[in-house]
C-alpha cells in the first residue's frame, strides 16, 4: 500500500463510507472499508517515520560513491600508482603502528589494485561498537601514511557513510532509534500490499476519471506506487533482516536452519602459529599469507586477519565489493603457507547467499552505481508518495472537510477474518508491526469513545 493512499482515505468522509456500505454490502466492501481504516490510522503515525527513512535512505544510497570523492586523498596511493613495488606488509604495518603509538594492528585490508592505499586496522573499545575500527591508510609503495579514519562494518564504510548509516538505521539516537527504522520497515511492506489491493479494487470499479487537482495527485501516486511496489517490499525484507527485534529472531531462525555462511577452521599446532605477544603479531608472515591467498584464487580487495591466540591460523577473506556476487575465505598457517581450511562460495547455503546479495543490494554495493541509482529513485518515489498524500489531504480540507477526519469505523463482524489472520502471522515475523498496530487500535478506540461522549 502506498503512503499517499493512507492519507487519501484519512480525508474520506463518514458519508462516503456510509454510501459505499449501502451500495456494496458484502465481502468486497468489508475488505475496502477495513483497509481504508488501516490506511488512515497507520498513515497518521507511520508516514513521518517513512519520510525520515526515505530521506536518509536516499542520501545513504549514494554514499558509497560519494565517499570515494570525499576521501580521495586517504584512499589514493601515489607511490604505488607510479609503479613502485609494494613494500613488505610488515613494514606497512610498522608505519601504521607508529601513527598510533601503543596500539597494535589486528588486520590489514589489501587494496584490489595499485591505485589505492591499504588499510591497517586497529580495534578500539572506546568506539561505538566492535563494528567500528580505526583504519590507517598506507601507501604500499613507500609506506607513507595517507590518513587515519574510523571505519564501520564489513562494507568498510568511512565516517561520512557511517554517519548516514547511523541516521538511517538509528536516527542518531543509539539503539533506541532503531525502533523508528524497524517500525517504518515493517509497516512499509504491509502498507504496500494493502495499497496494491486498493489500487486494483479502484481500477476494476471503472470509475469515471476526475480532473480535480486532488485526482491528479491520486493518479500520480497510484502510478508511482505500483511501479515501485517491488522496491518497497524488497527494502522491507532486507531491512528487517538486521533490525533490532525482528532481525534477532530472523538471525536465530537462520542459525537453527544452518542458513548462515560456514566458518573456516583456524586451529593449527601451537608451534606452527605462535600467538600475538605484547609487541604484536609476527607480521612478516602476512606476505606469505597474501601470496597463498592469491594462489588459491582469491581476488579483489582482501582482508588479512592475524591470529590472536596460540595455535591459530591467519584468515584471508575477500571483502564486500561493488559488482561482486561471491565471497571466498581461506585460513593459512603463517609459517609454512599451508592452507588450513577454506570456505568457497559454492559451500554457502543458498539462503545465506540470498541474504548476502540482498544486504549488499540494500546498501548500494552489489551492482555499483546502477544499484545506487535504483535505490535513489525508490527513495524519491516514497518521498513523493508521502508529499502527494499530504497535498490531497489539504486539497480536500479546503472543500469543507476537517483535516484528519476518519472514515466510519468498521464493525467487528465486517472485518475479514483473513485480514486478522494475516496481521497476526505478520506480527510474529515483525513484532513492532503488531505492537504499533495494537497501539493504533487502542488510540482509535479511545478517540471514538471521546467523540461519542461529546455528541
Amino acid at each position: 500500500m502506498y503512503v499517499s493512499d493512507m492519507l487519501y482515505v484519512t480525508i474520506d468522509s463518514v458519508h462516503t463510507s456510509s454510501a459505499l456500505d449501502a451500495i456494496e454490502p458484502g465481502h468486497r466492501y468489508s475488505w475496502r472499508a477495513t483497509l481504508h481504516r488501516v490506511h488512515v490510522i497507520a498513515g497518521i503515525f507511520i508516514a513521518p517515520f517513512l519520510l525520515i527513512a526515505a530521506i536518509t535512505g536516499f542520501l545513504y544510497a549514494f554514499a558509497p560513491s560519494l565517499e570515494k570523492v570525499i576521501y580521495q586523498e586517504e584512499m589514493s596511493a601515489p607511490a604505488a600508482a607510479e609503479g613502485k613495488p609494494a613494500l613488505p606488509i610488515a613494514q606497512q604495518v610498522a608505519a601504521a603502528e607508529a601513527e598510533r603509538p601503543g596500539e597494535h594492528a589486528t588486520a590489514i585490508q589489501i587494496a584490489a589494485d595499485s591505485q589505492h592505499s591499504n588499510r591497517v586496522m586497529f580495534k578500539d573499545p572506546q568506539l561505538i561498537s566492535s563494528s567500528y575500527r580505526h583504519a590507517v591508510f598506507v601507501d604500499p609503495g613507500d609506506a607513507s601514511i595517507r590518513g587515519d579514519l574510523v571505519q564501520y562494518g564489513s562494507s568498510a564504510a568511512l565516517p561520512f557513510r557511517a554517519w548516514l548509516s547511523e541516521g538511517h538505521r538509528r536516527l542518531w539516537l543509539g539503539d533506541v532509534g532503531r525502533i523508528y527504522s524497524e517500525t517504518a520497515a515493517s509497516w512499509m511492506g504491509a502498507l504496500t500490499l494493502m495499497g496494491l489491493w486498493l489500487w486494483w479494487d479502484r481500477n476494476r470499479g471503472k470509475r469515471t476519471g476526475s480532473t480535480t487537482r486532488r485526482a491528479r495527485f491520486m493518479r500520480w501516486h497510484s502510478w508511482t506506487g505500483t511501479v515501485l511496489a517491488a522496491g518497497f517490499l524488497f527494502l522491507t525484507v532486507t531491512g528487517l533482516t538486521w533490525s533490532m527485534v525482528a532481525g534477532a529472531d530472523i538471525t536465530a531462525v537462520r542459525e537453527k536452519a544452518a542458513w548462515v555462511a560456514p566458518t573456516p577452521e583456524t586451529t593449527v599446532s601451537a608451534q606452527a602459529a605462535p600467538a600475538a605477544s605484547s609487541t604484536g603479531v609476527d607480521w612478516s608472515q602476512a606476505d606469505t599469507v597474501l601470496s597463498q591467498a592469491r594462489a588459491e584464487g582469491l581476488t579483489g580487495k582482501l582482508e588479512l586477519t592475524a591470529p590472536t591466540k596460540p595455535g591459530q591460523a591467519w584468515t584471508a577473506k575477500e571483502a564486500r565489493q561493488e559488482w561482486r556476487t561471491d565471497m571466498n575465505t581461506i585460513t593459512v598457517d603463517g609459517r609454512t603457507g599451508q592452507v588450513v581450511d577454506q570456505v568457497r562460495w559454492q559451500d554457502w547455503p543458498i539462503m545465506a547467499k540470498f541474504a548476502e546479495w540482498f544486504i549488499n543490494a540494500h546498501m548500494g554495493i552489489l551492482f555499483g552505481w546502477v544499484n545506487q541509482l535504483v535505490l535513489g529513485i525508490t527513495a524519491l518515489g516514497l518521498t513523493a508518495l508521502i508529499v502527494w498524500g499530504w497535498l490531497m489531504w489539504f486539497a480536500r480540507a479546503r472543500r469543507g472537510h476537517r483535516v484528519g477526519s476518519l472514515p466510519s469505523p468498521v464493525g467487528l463482524r465486517r472485518i475479514p477474518p483473513l485480514f486478522v489472520v494475516c496481521c497476526i502471522l505478520y506480527s510474529l515475523v515483525a513484532p513492532l508491526f503488531g505492537l504499533s498496530f495494537l497501539l493504533f487500535l487502542l488510540l482509535d478506540g479511545g478517540y471514538r469513545a471521546l467523540t461519542r461522549g461529546r455528541r
